[in-house]
């Protein structure tokens, strides 16, 4: 979802900076953050947060996020390719760190919920990437095959995700495997997969 439908590095920078306030520590540079974007709570935790349980970080994030939605972009092209995939036949699915009813209301919110067959979110998988878990789920509640699933992500997380799950994977933006540079160039690609 981040980095892919939507832009929200922004918001989650200051979202992450706030909550390590919140809990009595201090703010980190965005190189540092950067470094870590995408890990997933538990993750988060580990590195800054570690009297924390990943409930009260994630808890912290919610109510956080709520003043910072007008910061996130949807991805211009998400919406094409969406409807794109949908009228191929072509089943989605968001894998997402993102909690879910969080990660509900950033795509409803842009007009992309209705396009996605399913999400999956980290909270409901039980692990965050680059756990597979998450990819896994996706995948279920999409009715599809590993061996059939093509994961477009835009981070080492989403790589090392799809790897272990096993999934094939593209990134976006990122990697020196496959790779597109915009989302639209997912249609061409898609094109000569065989996924259902």
């Amino acid at each position: 979802m981040d980095g892919v439908l939507v832009f929200s590095e922004d918001a989650w920078f200051a979202v992450y900076n706030e909550t390590l306030v919140h809990f009595g520590h201090p703010p980190v540079p965005r190189a540092d953050f950067d470094a870590i974007y995408g890990n997933g709570a538990a993750a988060d935790r580990d590195l800054y947060m570690p009297e924390r349980t990943v409930d009260e970080i994630e808890a912290a994030y919610a109510r956080l996020f709520e003043q910072h939605l007008g910061e996130i972009r949807p991805n211009p092209e998400a919406r094409e390719v969406l409807e794109e995939l949908r009228r191929r036949g072509i089943r989605t699915s968001v894998a997402t760190n993102t909690t879910a009813p969080l990660a509900r209301r950033v795509l409803a919110l842009h007009g992309l919920l209705p396009l996605l067959d399913a999400t999956a979110s980290a909270d409901e998988a039980g692990a965050g990437k680059p756990d597979p878990a998450v990819v896994r789920l996706a995948a279920e509640r999409v009715g599809a095959p590993l061996g059939e699933c093509l994961f477009v992500g835009d981070s080492r997380f989403d790589a090392q995700a799809a790897a272990a799950a096993p999934v094939r994977f593209v990134g976006l933006g990122h990697g020196d495997g496959e790779r597109i540079e915009r989302l639209g160039e997912l249609l061409a690609f898609v094109a000569d997969v065989s996924l259902r």
